[in-house]
């Protein structure tokens, strides 16, 4: 009994802001079940076909196997049509409070007191929140893993216990096992702070053991990562890690027109089962450039560096206020004569920030690309208030108000974020439901634009989305590539559309605002 309660008291602020976490999941679960996204579909489709036993077309080297995995156990019992939504909505809040426990473990690893150690927490609910119902993507699982990676190498007994290079490589190799960057992030910070820890260490004993992590970790982390890259390379016919990162260095190459699903006409799904071709992005044409091939492209890769760079500025002042102050105190206090702990522990959250973001500006930049920045920065934030606090440079009452601006700063924008986004994605759902009640729609999708809108609708349709047709005005051309396709329904975004064919028919009687359809003619015979 004595055990409990003190377990109880230890973690009482923790277990406080779990629960706030949980009922406001509940709460905010019913304003964004409908809300959907592309990579989302493709998760769920992937997880599906492990469920069914269809592993060949599972097996994929675009996307990361694990988020799918985990929405297996979920998948067994899928009873309708809206299952497999829900249970990756769930699967994303669980992580989320696990993420949330990563992050107050961390905290304290940084010696964050406890007061401040409450408002990282407080703060930290709607971010998480958010984080979790805004899209179905691995973001947050990979932001998760990486957090408890850090617990273990920012651990200030690190060299003291070999197990610590073990677990970094099983974090490490699950954090690449949900997204492909976290392959080069994971080598090159576990080498750069054992290098650091190697150096720094004073003691023979100490430094062995940092060696024997290292390449514990190495070790572990390429055993687990060896076995996916051999599985993907062997189906796919080439040596690769995943083609994730080539995809997107190709997106925004100088020759680039985009996503090929909005200019390269109609595209059929990779397999039986999947929704669209987005579920396999490799069978997409893409040319590929290299930075080395002329001076021309090398002064167009470093553009695209800078607009990063800038993209990152605006996207983390969109988070807070304050995070470009939170960077500058960091240095100000990295280099002024102070605690070589609070300098060391600084340094390292600055190097990950520099690392993490480093990658992602060589190629496209996306907000939930730097989840885990915003957490290391909100971390900063309340870790340096603790240390000013410390050497007295403010008092209690100044302290209390910085401590306020700053929780205000990072609550609000996630707030709002979430009221704004709430209710997204009802409007294709309503429209499938129409389309199913009225029309009984059943077969082979293309639309005349809206590739996302069109998608999310074929999905509750469980019908397959072809994509965007390339002829647009000439209607016997227009109905050729559709005939090609095997196209049953033509979605048309054009309330004035009367496009007139010979094998497809309107079928829509002009109740829906914005929105024709034409079937095609044998198609609804049978």
């Amino acid at each position: 009994m004595r055990d409990y309660r003190s377990i109880l008291k230890n973690n009482f602020d923790l277990i406080l802001v779990l629960t706030l976490y949980s009922l406001l999941s509940v709460f905010f679960f019913s304003y964004y079940q409908y809300l959907i996204n592309a990579d989302g579909i493709s998760y769920i489709g992937i997880a599906q076909k492990y469920v069914a036993g269809d592993w060949s077309n599972a097996i994929n080297e675009y996307w990361g196997p694990l988020f799918s995995w985990l929405l297996i156990p979920f998948l067994l019992f899928n009873k309708t049509a809206l299952y497999p939504l829900f249970s990756a909505k769930i699967l994303s809040l669980i992580i989320g409070f696990f993420t949330i426990i990563g992050v107050e473990r961390l905290s304290q690893n940084l010696g964050i007191e406890r007061i401040f150690r409450v408002a990282v927490l407080f703060s930290l609910v709607p971010i998480v929140l958010y984080f979790a119902v805004a899209s179905i993507t691995p973001d947050l699982l990979v932001t998760c893993l990486l957090v408890y990676y850090l617990i273990v190498i920012f651990d200030p007994k690190y060299s003291n216990k070999l197990s610590n290079g073990i677990f970094c490589g099983i974090i490490g190799a699950a954090a690449y096992l949900t997204k492909t960057y976290a392959l080069p992030f994971f080598c090159c910070s576990f080498c750069f702070f054992s290098l650091i820890y190697y150096f720094k260490s004073t003691s023979t004993d100490k430094k062995r053991n940092i060696l024997k992590n290292f390449f514990l970790g190495i070790f572990i982390f390429f055993v687990i990562s060896g076995v996916w890259i051999g599985t993907i390379s062997d189906k796919y016919g080439h040596s690769t890690i995943g083609t994730s990162t080539e995809y997107n260095h190709a997106l925004v190459g100088p020759t680039s027109q985009g996503h090929p699903m909005y200019y390269q006409g109609l595209l059929k799904p990779p397999n039986n089962s999947a929704v669209t071709v987005w579920e396999d992005p490799s069978n997409l044409k893409m040319e590929q450039w290299s930075p080395f091939e002329s001076i021309s492209y090398f002064k167009y890769q470093l553009n695209i560096i800078g607009k990063n760079v800038l993209l990152i500025i605006n996207y983390i002042e969109n988070f807070s206020l304050f995070s470009i102050l939170i960077i500058i105190f960091s240095l100000v206090f990295i280099f002024k004569p102070s605690s070589e702990d609070s300098k060391n522990k600084l340094t390292c959250l600055l190097v990950t920030i520099i690392l993490y973001c480093g990658g992602y500006t060589l190629i496209l930049v996306e907000m939930r690309y730097i989840y885990l920045i915003c957490i290391l920065l909100l971390l900063m934030a309340f870790y340096l208030l603790n240390i000013a606090f410390k050497q007295n440079i403010l008092n209690v009452k100044i302290r209390n108000i910085l401590l306020m601006l700053l929780v205000i700063s990072f609550i609000i924008p996630s707030t709002i974020n979430l009221i704004q986004t709430a209710n997204m994605g009802e409007g294709a759902y309503d429209l499938s439901q129409t389309l199913k009640a009225d029309y009984g729609l059943q077969g082979n999708i293309a639309s005349n634009g809206k590739w996302e809108y069109s998608l999310d609708t074929s999905y509750y349709l469980n019908d397959k989305y072809y994509g965007i047709t390339k002829n647009t005005t000439n209607a016997n051309d227009l109905q050729r590539e559709l005939e090609d396709n095997n196209v049953s329904y033509y979605f048309v975004w054009d309330t004035n559309s009367d496009l007139q064919f010979s094998d497809y028919k309107k079928i829509t009687n002009g109740n829906m605002a914005g929105l024709t359809i034409y079937s095609r003619i044998n198609h609804l015979s049978n």
